[in-house]
C-alpha cells in the first residue's frame, strides 16, 4: 500500500515510548522524547525501541532463511541410491527444490526489513534464538496467509459474519483492528462495512509486508506446506495470493506491540480483537483497560477467538464467565458472548483441518478506568541494552552447563571414540569411570538426534 505514512491521521497515534504526540516530516517522530519511528514499505514501524525491533525481526528472518536452506539440503541429502521407490523420490525432490525457491520468494518479499543487512552464520542464530515477544515467531500462523487469500473463502466468511453480527447495524467509524495477522478480516470489514478510519496493526513483518501488497492489488505466489499432505504433489503447492480488488482509501496498516501500543486514547469509535486476548503477554484485566482507554465514550469493543488462553500461571487461564466478569470490571457494560462453531484452516490439501468454537462478544464503553502501567517484559536490564546484566544463579549454571558441552563436543576430532572421550572425563576428575560412558554416549547420542531431525520446511523461530 503506497506512501502509508502520509495518509495515517496522527492525532490516532501516540509514541509508544512515551506517550507523547507523533509528528510527521516524511518520517514519523515524537514531539516529546524526539525518537523516530522509521517505515517499512511505507507502513509506520511504531515500536517503543524501534531500533532494537528491528534488529531482533532481522535476526529472526535470517535465521528463518538459512533454517529453509538447510532444510532443502536435508532433503537432498536423504535422496541416497537405497532410496528407490519413486514417488519417495519425487516427495522428496519436490520438497527440497520447494523450499530453496520458498526462501528466494519469502527474501523478496521480505527486502524492506532486511535492507541489505549482512546475515551472521546460521549457527548463530540458531544457539541465540529471538525473544519478542514470547510465542509470536515470523511464521507461526503462516497458514493463514494462503487461508485468507486462497482458499479459504467459507473460513473467511465465517469470521467477517461474527464480527459483523457483533458490531450490529451502527457504523464502526473510526475503527482499531489489533493483530491483524495475513489481513483478510480487516479487508472484508473496510470493503463491507465501511468505517470512516480503519488502522489495522500486528508485530510480524511477515503479515503486513504481504498485506500491504496484497491490499494494493498485487499478486504474490508462495508455497503452502500442508501439515497433514494429502498426497505427494500436495507436500509443497506453490499457491497465488490475491485479493479479491484493490482496498480503497482509508485502511491503514501499523507495525505496533500491542501491549505498548502507539495509539491515542479516545480516539476510535470501535476496537476489534480477533484471535488475540488469549495469547498476549498482558493479562486480561490489564489489557481489557487499555482497550477501554483506546475508546471514546460509548465506544465499542468486538473480540472474536477461541479463548485459549495458555499463560504459564493457572490463575490466568480464564474461563468464559471470568472472561465475562473481568470486561464488565473494567469499564464496559457486561456482554452477552455468543458461541458458534467454525472451520478452521481447513486447507484442501491437508488432512488436518477441524473446527473450532469460537466465542464472540461486543462490550459498550460504559466507564472511564484508570490507564494501566506500560508492559515490561521483565527487569531493566533486558529492557535496556546499556544496563549490566547481574550474574544471577540462574547464568551461572547455565555457564557451567554451556562449558561442559562446549569441552565435551571439542573432544569429537575423528578420532577418539566413547570410551576415549569418557577417558578424559575420568582423567580430569569430571565423572567417575562408571559415570562416564554411558553419559558421553547419551551426550553425543542427543547431538546426533538432533542433528539429524527432520524439523519440517517451516521451521519455527
Amino acid at each position: 500500500m503506497p506512501a502509508e505514512s502520509r495518509l495515517l491521521q496522527l492525532e490516532l497515534l501516540r509514541c509508544p515510548r512515551c506517550l507523547g504526540r507523533i509528528a510527521s516530516a516524511g518520517t514519523f517522530c515524537c514531539s516529546s522524547c524526539s525518537t523516530t519511528f522509521p517505515t517499512l514499505a511505507g507502513v509506520p514501524w511504531l515500536f517503543p525501541d524501534p531500533a532494537a525491533a528491528l534488529g531482533e525481526w532481522r535476526a529472526r528472518t535470517h535465521g528463518f532463511l538459512a533454517a529453509l536452506e538447510s532444510q532443502a539440503t536435508h532433503y537432498r541429502n536423504a535422496l541416497t541410491d537405497d532410496v528407490t521407490r519413486a514417488a519417495t523420490r519425487n516427495r522428496l525432490k519436490l520438497l527440497a527444490a520447494a523450499c530453496t525457491d520458498h526462501a528466494r520468494r519469502l527474501r523478496a518479499l521480505l527486502a524492506p526489513l532486511l535492507d541489505d543487512a549482512p546475515a551472521a552464520a546460521p549457527e548463530l542464530y540458531s544457539a541465540l534464538g529471538a525473544t519478542l515477544p514470547a510465542g509470536q515467531g515470523l511464521t507461526g500462523y503462516y497458514a493463514n496467509l494462503h487461508r485468507d487469500w486462497c482458499w479459504g473463502e467459507a473460513e473467511n466468511e465465517a469470521a467477517f459474519r461474527l464480527v459483523d453480527d457483533a458490531l450490529g447495524q451502527a457504523p464502526p467509524g473510526r475503527t482499531l483492528l489489533l493483530g491483524v495477522g495475513a489481513g483478510r478480516l480487516a479487508y472484508d470489514l473496510h470493503c463491507r462495512r465501511n468505517p470512516s478510519t480503519l488502522v489495522a496493526a500486528d508485530i510480524n513483518p511477515l503479515f503486513l509486508l504481504a498485506a500491504s501488497r496484497l491490499y494494493a492489488g498485487e499478486t504474490l505466489e508462495l508455497y503452502e506446506f500442508p501439515i497433514a499432505p494429502r498426497d505427494v504433489a500436495s507436500h509443497a503447492i506453490l499457491r497465488r495470493l490475491q485479493a479479491p480488488a484493490p482496498a480503497g482509501p482509508g485502511l491503514h496498516l501499523v507495525y505496533a506491540d500491542v501491549t505498548r501500543a502507539p495509539f491515542a486514547e479516545g480516539a476510535f469509535d470501535t476496537v476489534i480483537t480477533p484471535w488475540l486476548i488469549d495469547v498476549l503477554d498482558d493479562d486480561l484485566p490489564v489489557f481489557a483497560r487499555r482497550v477501554n482507554r483506546w475508546l471514546r465514550p460509548g465506544g465499542r469493543w468486538v473480540n472474536s477467538g477461541s479463548l485459549s488462553f495458555s499463560s504459564n500461571d493457572p490463575a490466568r487461564r480464564y474461563a468464559l464467565e471470568e472472561v465475562r466478569e473481568l470486561v464488565a470490571e473494567s469499564g464496559f457494560e457486561a456482554p452477552t458472548p455468543t458461541e458458534a462453531a467454525v472451520p478452521y484452516l481447513c486447507s484442501p490439501a491437508s488432512r488436518h483441518g477441524r473446527t473450532e468454537s469460537v466465542v464472540t462478544f461486543a462490550a459498550t464503553k460504559i466507564a472511564e478506568v484508570e490507564r494501566p502501567a506500560p508492559a515490561r517484559r521483565g527487569p531493566e536490564w533486558l529492557a535496556r541494552a546499556d544496563v549490566p546484566v547481574p550474574l544471577l544463579p540462574p547464568l551461572q549454571r547455565r555457564q557451567l552447563e554451556v562449558r561442559v558441552i562446549a569441552f565435551v563436543a571439542g573432544l569429537v576430532d575423528g578420532r577418539r571414540s566413547v570410551q576415549d572421550i569418557a577417558a578424559v572425563l575420568v582423567e580430569r576428575r569430571m565423572m567417575t569411570a562408571e559415570e562416564a560412558v554411558p553419559a558421553v554416549h547419551g551426550f553425543l547420542r542427543r547431538l546426533h538426534d538432533e542433528s539429524t531431525a527432520d524439523r519440517g520446511p517451516s521451521p519455527p523461530l
